[in-house]
């Protein structure tokens, strides 16, 4: 049953599409059709139970049953208005299948053990009728709604009655058959005139401007039984197509639409511009009959309002424009550039551990590792002060790559301050020894301990009596016989920044359109990095951002190709408004390469060379070629008298430059100076530390040759 459902729906809704498609601009309008056509249904049979088999008084009862439908039809209609009457009449025969199974019986199967007869009972009838209906339809466009009585006339209906032995094997009628037809007769009791009712939905299809094509489904329901003896009912689901005639089925519609727009005009005080506010249309309709066409026209009337307020709050937008200068005769910035040489550094290491007054635990400037993976002396950023942080992992990653390499830890403290006290340089000692052996896992017995019980002070301590200091005392020396431990850290070929162009970025603001701005934000920044950020309640002529040299060095090392600029402004309302300029970032490389040295350390208001230096200079100029330039600058702390200082600094390049001319008398040797502590060593940004101060007393190498001579 399910499946014809289907397949009708199917059939309806292709047939209703075919209709769209073939009658646009027609519409029906002839009140009467007639017609034919042919039928085909589904039957859905159901008794109350006291149906049974004829000629077998051991059947039982039947209570449900299917069949088919199928017959032909005329049909005449007649639509005065959007209702209408419908009548149909034909001749439709039906088909009825019921069964039912039984096992009262008891007989003998094959081994002799008595068991149930096991049949199955069929009855099948066949139900000829004559058919007429006559009922209201109402009209929806094209496609009708019918409903109405429907009388039927039996026209001789038989039925036959059968059973087929399914179990056991061994036994079979009389004919020796396992199935046999009791009866074929006519239906005794029969109600020869039926009534019920017709539901129905159809669709008008135009072939020509006379004929139509009408597919329909429709739903009948009994009223009364098919046999007085039993409630014998039949429910049929029935589609139908056929063909029908009209006089000027359909007439050519034409469309006109007139539209009468009214408009009222009034002021507000409302900021809101000017706004059309649409009325509430009213649509009537007339038709003109015409013998070949009609026209429709629809009439449209509506009263607008003009709503005339205020201009409008602007949005905020800001309008950015970047200059090197207030001056806007400079003209605006259409690139930043970064400028950097050549650069392979040997960054020497200090290797001592400072503390702090009375501590024996690591500073926070010292950087502890939870885990060693992952660190790598080589990824170090290339700044000596940066690198010292780093000097227990740089110690601990060399002990590990030299396994039979040892080390020696000498701790000290302060006289002044904590009295050479020996048991804190121990303690300190021992906290050297437990963060190597816990996060490097060197063995202790690689780490000695060399501590003068009867006085703790450094051997060579620093006399000057303040702050700085003190805190120079207060740390450990590590020392170790194999050369590879305490080496400098060598970066190779890493791009130097050496200048940088604008030094100063100015955003100029002019054309910003917002009122009552309550945020006004600036920001410089490259990927998501912000190099500045000015945030305000107003928004200023221009904008400030100063590039510094550290800012610049970020520039270089980033990837990304540009600087971006941006403003965001906030109103009351909380509208925002954004803009944003990108300003390609130009990274340029001299044609010069630096191979640089700073030799570490010259003890505190000392110039001599030891040992470990010279051996340092030996190893640097190794390869020197005769047309390579060396520059040589000496430095110092800023402890003791600042003219002390400088006369020091000279000295100690002076050493530098007599011992160069011993190994290497062609050197091109360019310059030769001192500078004191008024200007810091590569990589130092103050004297504010002790390591900075130590690492302040050096002196630098510098051998500048160009790239054709290093590649």
């Amino acid at each position: 049953m399910k499946q014809v459902y289907i397949i009708a729906a199917f059939v309806y809704c292709f047939s209703i599409s075919i209709a769209f498609a073939q009658t646009d601009g027609y519409v029906l309008y002839n009140p009467v059709h007639v017609g034919g056509g042919f039928l085909m249904g589904y039957n859905v049979q159901s008794t109350n139970g006291t149906l049974r088999c004829l000629g077998d008084p051991a059947c039982p009862t039947f209570s449900q049953g299917s069949g088919f439908r199928f017959g032909v039809i005329g049909i005449a209609e007649w639509m005065p208005t959007s209702w209408g009457l419908r009548t149909q009449f034909g001749i439709a025969s039906s088909t009825s299948h019921m069964t039912t199974t039984d096992q009262k019986a008891k007989v003998k199967n094959g081994q002799g053990v008595i068991v149930p007869l096991i049949r199955e009972h069929a009855m099948d009838a066949t139900l000829s009728a004559a058919l007429f209906d006559i009922g209201l339809q109402t009209s929806f466009g094209s496609t009708r709604l019918f409903f109405g009585p429907s009388i039927g006339y039996l026209l001789n209906p038989i039925w036959t009655s059968s059973s087929t032995i399914i179990a056991p094997e061994n036994v079979t009628f009389q004919s020796g058959s396992r199935d046999t037809v009791f009866v074929n007769q006519s239906i005794p009791n029969v109600n020869n005139l039926q009534f019920g009712v017709n539901v129905g939905i159809g669709h008008h299809i135009p072939i020509n401007t006379s004929m139509v094509v009408v597919p329909e489904i429709s739903v009948s329901i009994p009223f009364n039984a098919i046999r007085t003896a039993s409630e014998w009912t039949q429910t049929s689901i029935m589609l139908g197509v056929s063909l029908r005639w009209g006089s000027g089925a359909v007439k050519e519609e034409v469309m006109s639409n007139i539209e009468l727009i009214d408009t009222v005009q009034i002021h507000s005080k409302e900021r809101i511009g000017t706004v059309i506010i649409t009325g509430i249309p009213t649509i009537s309709r007339s038709i003109q009959e015409f013998e070949a066409h009609k026209v429709i026209t629809e009439t449209m009337k509506r009263t607008d309002t003009i709503k005339i307020g205020l201009p409008p709050k602007p949005s905020p937008k800001p309008s950015i424009a970047v200059f090197s200068s207030i001056d806007k005769q400079q003209g605006t910035i259409d690139k930043v550039t970064v400028t950097g040489q050549l650069v392979t550094e040997a960054f020497p290491i200090l290797p001592m551990v400072f503390f702090s007054e009375s501590q024996s635990i690591l500073s926070s400037n010292y950087k502890q590792l939870r885990t060693i993976e992952g660190f790598s002396s080589d990824q170090l950023e290339p700044l000596v002060t940066e690198q010292h942080k780093d000097i227990l992992n740089i110690i601990g990653e060399r002990l590990n790559r030299n396994p039979k390499a040892m080390i020696q830890l000498k701790g000290y403290s302060d006289p002044t301050t904590e009295k050479s006290d020996c048991s804190l340089a121990e303690q300190r000692v021992e906290t050297i020894r437990e963060y190597l052996f816990n996060v490097w896992n060197i063995d202790k017995a690689r780490m000695s301990v060399d501590i003068d019980r009867r006085n703790c002070m450094p051997e060579n301590p620093t006399l000057s009596r303040n702050a700085h200091g003190y805190e120079e005392n207060r740390r450990i020396e590590i020392s170790s016989e194999s050369k590879e431990i305490l080496s400098p850290v060598i970066r190779t070929r890493y791009v130097e920044l050496t200048d940088f162009s604008p030094k100063e970025l100015y955003i100029n603001t002019q054309g910003s359109i917002g009122e009552d701005i309550v945020n006004c934000n600036a920001a410089c920044t490259i990927g998501d990095s912000v190099l500045h950020r000015k945030d305000g309640s107003s928004i200023p002529e221009w904008f400030k951002f100063p590039l510094s040299k550290d800012q610049a060095r970020f520039i270089q090392l980033s990837a990304f190709p540009t600087m971006n600029m941006s403003m965001i402004l906030q109103d009351a309302e909380g509208e925002l408004g954004s803009n944003a300029i990108d300003i390609p970032i130009v990274r340029d490389t001299t044609n010069l390469a630096i191979q640089r040295l700073s030799l570490m350390h010259f003890p505190v208001q000392k110039a001599s060379l030891d040992k470990q230096g010279k051996s340092a200079i030996n190893d640097f100029l190794k390869d020197l070629e005769d047309n390579a330039s060396i520059s040589i600058i000496g430095y110092s702390d800023n402890l003791g008298n600042a003219q002390s200082n400088l006369e020091l600094s000279k000295e100690r390049a002076e050493t530098v430059h007599r011992y160069i001319q011993s190994i290497k008398p062609k050197a091109n040797i360019i310059k030769v100076d001192g500078v004191g502590s008024t200007a810091l060593p590569p990589g130092i940004k103050s004297h504010e530390l002790p390591e900075s101060r130590f690492l302040s007393r050096t002196v630098q190498i510098e051998i500048i040759r160009t790239w054709k001579n290093v590649q």
